[in-house]
């Protein structure tokens, strides 16, 4: 029986993809783990990978067409298959999925730019969800909606903000525009999921903590890690804190999901990275497994790919708790934004030297949790907080 290509879901967010490019062409022989079809999702690109050897059967949705997540997009034929034995019901929707292709179909100078990666369809592509949902608020000109999700395409988003927005043009200023920047899909995906978090009822506590000693024992670790060509920073030892202080109060490392907290199984920290004309979340995987070496050199490997623009789905996905650091920029505190549906995001502020009465020099670092109140109150939270501080500031634990 021929085996189904079907869109997998990168990521809880995802709803679903935009075929960008087919990797392989029809009767292509196929390997399995061979890159298919190139998907473009809210945050990267990614490759369908085959499941099984066969041949390339059947293409049932050709370049520029947007899917829902868990939709069959071709088919690989096993030896000795042929076409008749294509599902009958699949070979039906092919042809209301060749009218819809036509309607959204790229002109052929973009399809060129398609295939290079270079650029997506100009003309308005909007996605399943959304279309059905226009059609249950009786929405039939897109022509005035403006696409916020990846290549301008029209999300479920777009069409409700569309539906309860004023028609007058009176909050319009008046004052001369120098510049219209439109928002890139980078930046859109940001303004969405920073609108989600802004949704939730958090709260943020600060706190500072002695580091003299960590500072110390920092120092210790240059000569140590020269062979590695990597010098120790401070961000490496808060994040190993941080998966140490996880690990020992596990209801921390969780997802809040409708009205369910799960508390998950792997520690996997995301560290906020700015990029061109954004930020992203890498993951560190596993955190509490690792040395603070470990920690230190997939800091630099992700950062490096932050560099080259070249994050790949799993780079991206997966995180259970997050860190984000604005020490370099000389910020006391700040109230760190959530990443839903993680219950708490730790913020670095810089670090602060005071001399005490003894004339004795202390380093103090500021440190700011926000955490989600649905799903944790104020002394938990501080608790944890704490558990950090006390990691944080005596980490000889990191050397046995």
């Amino acid at each position: 029986m021929p085996a189904p290509i079907i869109l997998p879901q990168w990521g809880m967010a995802m709803n679903d993809g935009l075929i960008v490019k087919w990797l392989k062409s029809l009767g292509d022989e196929i390997k399995k783990g061979d890159q298919l079809v190139e998907i473009e999702s809210s945050k990267v690109n990614a490759e369908i990978e085959a499941t099984h050897d066969g041949k390339l059967g059947r293409v049932d949705f050709q370049e520029g067409v947007i899917v829902d997540v868990g939709t069959v997009v071709g088919y690989i034929l096993f030896d000795g298959e042929t076409e008749s034995e294509l599902p009958e019901a699949a070979k039906a929707g092919i042809e209301t999925i060749e009218k819809t292709t036509e309607e959204s179909k790229p002109s052929s100078s973009s399809t060129d730019k398609l295939n290079s990666n270079q650029n997506i369809p100009n003309k308005q592509i909007i996605t399943p969800r959304a279309r059905r949902l226009a059609k249950e608020l009786g929405i039939n000109d897109f022509s005035n909606i403006k696409g916020s999700g990846p290549s301008g395409r029209v999300t479920e988003d777009d069409i409700r903000n569309f539906n309860n927005t004023p028609k007058d043009d009176t909050a319009i200023s008046s004052v001369p525009v120098r510049e219209s920047i439109p928002l890139s899909p980078l930046r859109l995906t940001i303004s969405k999921r920073m609108s989600e978090s802004a949704q939730i009822p958090s709260v943020t506590l600060n706190t500072k903590v002695d580091i003299t000693n960590t500072l110390e024992k920092q120092k210790t670790l240059v000569k140590e890690w020269r062979k590695h060509k990597i010098r120790p920073q401070f961000q490496d030892l808060v994040i190993a804190a941080v998966a140490k202080s996880l690990h020992e109060s596990p209801h921390a490392n969780a997802h809040l999901i409708n009205d369910e907290i799960r508390v998950l199984d792997e520690i996997n920290i995301g560290v906020a990275m700015a990029v061109m004309g954004g930020l992203l979340v890498p993951v560190i995987k596993k955190a509490n497994q690792k040395t603070i070496l470990d920690i230190a050199l997939e800091i630099r490997r992700l950062a490096k790919k932050s560099k080259e623009n070249s994050f790949d789905m799993d780079d991206l996905s997966g995180s259970s708790f997050s860190v984000t650091n604005l020490s370099s920029y000389n910020i006391t505190t700040f109230n760190p934004l959530l990443n839903p549906p993680e219950i708490g995001i730790l913020g670095i502020g810089s670090t602060e030297e005071v001399i005490s009465n003894s004339n004795e020099k202390k380093s103090f670092t500021n440190l700011c949790l926000t955490f989600d109140h649905r799903a944790w109150d104020g002394a938990p939270a501080s608790e944890f907080l704490k558990l950090i501080c006390k990691n944080l500031a005596n980490i000889d634990w990191m050397f046995n």
